[in-house]
């Protein structure tokens, strides 16, 4: 990417301050008391907040990641993209830990199938799909180099198309008089128990959509004025989410399809107006922010780059807290100053977190450590 693009970053970090509010909102139960607009709306920009991260890793992959592919760095960007998807994964499993010590939900024998992220935790759906979804990153990468973008695409569509046919499909039946295989069906094509969404086939079509923008952005990027021009392919995109919304909206009762979206039935069914307003959605929110910063300088938020460079921290810490968050804060403090403090505490994590990346101070500490003659301290027998 020849400069990098200042409002993807601060759309990742719209899309995480999201998440963290909603779960914030979710851990003292205040979803669902506001009510009116303002309830739908907050409700609606939360619904958002999915898609939006998948739509901007799938960007990620087309701006950063395939250009290192085509020169020739294909070992390096799959150990960095393995690397990823392992905190992922690290974070998922400390979320376990601490939900099973303080809820004591899972038996010790149904713990290897959590841990393998096919039973749904609270909040932790995303960082299992991210593991999964980061480690088919490379071949992703290596599909759309050797056969183009139009394959993915075209996979994509299909997928969405098949809708039906997705609904039909019986859950997978009972191992050993339990639902094991029920989690793990829900988990790789939706149809199983206690399933969030959106599944790993679906939610890996959001990315190559996400791949397809960023597509769009780099020819808008490249020339002498960047973007000076409306960015083509975002235009077409965000005209097919609108004509795929018009199809399946109730314009007898709009009302009653908005509280579907709200109430995440239509991201449970991995349903395609979910996905359609999450990507329309996205690409106005990114937009926008490209707009302001990118194109006019304006600098509109950048003081929450921060949280998109630090979204996986903040999502991981963010899940964590809202396990230990005491109930008792809501009766000091009320149910919407918890949620606050809840998730002030988040953001000022992140915002440390990232003073001690940024800073180095994890790298000073293992150079002193390494620069320490341990053998003066030390007799030469515990050594």
């Amino acid at each position: 990417m020849p400069n990098r693009i200042i409002g993807i970053d601060i759309a990742r970090a719209v899309a995480i301050l999201l998440v963290t509010w909603k779960h914030s909102m979710a851990s003292f139960g205040a979803r669902g008391l506001l009510d009116g607009w303002a309830g739908n709306s907050l409700e609606f920009l939360m619904q958002l907040a999915t898609p939006t991260f998948l739509i901007l890793f799938g960007v990620m992959l087309e701006l950063v990641y395939r250009p290192r592919f085509e020169r020739g760095l294909q070992q390096e960007t799959a150990c960095r993209l393995y690397k990823r998807a392992l905190q992922c994964y690290g974070y998922y499993c400390l979320a376990i830990v601490v939900f099973f010590v303080l809820m004591g939900t899972y038996s010790a024998k149904s713990l290897p199938l959590v841990f393998t992220g096919f039973i749904s935790v609270p909040y932790s759906h995303l960082l299992a799909f991210y593991t999964a979804a980061l480690a088919l990153a490379p071949l992703l990468i290596l599909v759309r180099i050797r056969f183009g973008l139009t394959v993915l695409i075209g996979l994509a569509i299909c997928v969405h198309l098949a809708h039906p046919v997705f609904r039909s499909l019986p859950p997978a039946p009972e191992l050993f008089g339990r639902d094991y295989l029920q989690h793990m069906s829900g988990f790789l094509y939706g149809r199983g128990v206690d399933f969030i969404g959106p599944s790993l086939v679906h939610g890996l079509t959001i990315v190559c959509f996400g791949m397809l923008f960023g597509y769009g952005l780099r020819k808008a990027q490249n020339g002498p004025r960047a973007f000076v021009s409306v960015p083509k392919i975002p235009l077409a995109m965000a005209g097919v989410c609108a004509v795929i919304m018009a199809c399946y909206w109730n314009w007898q009762d709009p009302m009653e399809t908005l509280q579907t979206l709200l109430s995440a039935d239509l991201r449970i069914e991995s349903h395609p107006l979910y996905f359609s307003i999450g990507v329309l959605g996205t690409l106005i929110l990114t937009c926008a922010f490209i707009l302001l910063n990118d194109v006019c300088g304006l600098r509109f938020g950048h003081s929450l780059q921060v949280f998109g460079r630090r979204s996986l921290f903040a999502f991981g810490i963010g899940n964590i807290a809202a396990y230990i968050a005491p109930p008792a804060l809501a009766q000091w403090a009320g149910i919407w100053g918890a949620v606050t403090i809840l998730f002030l505490v988040v953001c000022i994590l992140t915002v440390l977190y990232d003073l001690v990346e940024q800073r180095g101070w994890k790298q000073r500490v293992l150079i002193t450590v390494r620069s320490v003659n341990w053998s003066k301290h030390f007799p030469q027998t515990y050594l």
